[in-house]
């Protein structure tokens, strides 16, 4: 009955390091990508003309040709400009870690 006991409390505490390990994991995911976002708006002009030619509006991250009537990118899930300008607030929402 002891044994039992022990053994369940060691599974435990794998569990709970394996569920702490995955959360690290995301965490430093979300900051990674926050800091290449970062990187890429500074390299980035701050307004970038967005067009709409036949319809179709281009992503600015991947470059996938969207309908000018969607309002995320079916390439990269990048939330797409409405026409006119891209302004330095839009660029930083980009890519954040769950939008």
């Amino acid at each position: 009955m002891l044994m039992e006991a022990t053994m369940l409390d060691s599974q435990w505490y794998v569990g709970v390091l394996l569920a702490g390990t995955v959360l690290h994991l995301v965490v430093l995911y979300g900051v990674y990508r926050r800091q290449q976002t970062a990187d890429n708006a500074a390299a980035a002009d701050t307004t970038t003309s967005v067009s709409v030619e036949n319809g179709v509006v281009e992503c600015p991250d991947c470059g996938t040709a969207n309908d000018a009537d969607y309002r995320y990118c079916g390439g990269c899930a990048t939330h797409l400009p409405r026409a006119g300008a891209l302004t330095q607030q839009d660029t930083r929402q980009r890519g954040s870690l769950f939008g």
